[in-house]
């Protein structure tokens, strides 16, 4: 089902089930929304200077000659007075104009969505729908809104000297069956910290300082027949061993149980999508620099599940070779 435009800019989250075709448009859906909404607010912020500046200007400038008038013993004729009067008043219109086009922006921001967090669902649909069987269908679940949002905000307490308020974020969760039977999950969830303190100095004067942090967890999970792959559960060594990562990215959990595995990682909340070249960079090595300074959220996923289809294929061998050794010994 296509994008509901006007449902969607009222929650802001994505739900579909769909093959990975349908998936991929709904993303490039979402993606030009996101440009429109980018480019109104830009030019919003521009008109709401080009009206306060010089509205600002004409206003303050009109209140100083008027003040120096009334202190002056030669007053103004009754024509300047009125141009006086009018440059005033179209100051201040302009500065209300100005305004009220920063507020309108304002309250566009929520239509101003991270470019990383559909750009994500993007980059790992592309990179499984080779693995997938003609038109299965992938579940996927975004939500959008900004992590600091106040439903998800799960408690507030003290750090050290620090007002904190814990918020997390599991905004993304991707499932489907691949070709070869297994099922696949892929969920992401954001976790952040608002800090603010306020001190006051011997002066009497009060200042507020504010700071953020927090990290991603990504987490893949694989289940499958446990018939098909006996012995899984004892491969928890195996697989912590075979689990394969980028740099920077630190493996949390190693779970292993019969006919399930899942690896869970964590990364810097200045995730990215996909690396790739900024706009207009000349040289390829732009690219490498971006993508050994951020973490890459779909290349570990992608690396996360081949670590765990190299258990899957070690558990397969080993259980044709026991399989094969016993017919041998029958014989």
């Amino acid at each position: 089902m296509p994008v509901n435009v006007s449902r969607f800019h009222e929650v802001f989250r994505y739900q579909s089930r769909a093959p990975v075709p349908d998936l991929l448009e709904d993303m490039d859906v979402l993606s030009q929304l996101d440009a429109q909404a980018e480019k109104q607010r830009l030019a919003l912020a521009w008109f709401g200077w080009l009206t306060v500046s010089p509205g600002g200007l004409m206003a303050l400038l009109s209140y100083v000659i008027w003040v120096g008038n009334q202190e002056s013993k030669n007053g103004l004729s009754e024509e300047a007075e009125h141009l006086l009067a009018v440059t005033g008043t179209v100051g201040v219109v302009l500065v209300v104009a100005g305004v009220l086009l920063f507020l309108w922006r304002h309250g566009l921001r929520r239509r101003d969505l991270d470019n990383r967090r559909y750009g994500l669902a993007r980059a790992l649909l592309q990179r499984l729908e080779l693995d997938l069987g003609p038109d299965a269908p992938v579940w996927l679940k975004l939500d959008l809104r900004a992590p600091d949002v106040l439903d998800k905000r799960v408690k507030r307490d003290m750090v050290g000297w620090w007002n904190t308020d814990f918020f997390v974020d599991p905004w993304f969760k991707l499932e489907a069956r691949l070709a070869d039977g297994a099922f696949v999950q892929i969920a992401m969830t954001e976790h952040l910290q608002k800090r603010e303190r306020s001190k006051t100095s011997a002066s009497g004067k009060t200042r507020t300082k504010t700071k953020r942090k927090g990290f991603a967890r990504l987490s893949v999970s694989v289940r499958v027949k446990p018939e098909r792959y006996p012995g899984l559960e004892r491969l928890k060594v195996r697989a912590t061993a075979a689990t394969r990562l980028p740099r920077r990215v630190e493996l949390e959990r190693v779970h292993v149980a019969a006919g399930r595995l899942s690896l869970r990682a964590r990364l810097s909340d200045e995730w990215v999508a996909r690396a790739g070249r900024e706009p207009g960079a000349p040289e390829t090595p732009a690219f490498w620099k971006q993508a050994l300074e951020k973490d890459d959220a779909s290349r570990t996923a992608t690396m996360m599940l081949l670590s765990l289809y190299q258990v899957l294929g070690y558990a397969r061998r080993r259980a044709k070779q026991q399989a094969a050794r016993g017919r041998r010994e029958r014989v």
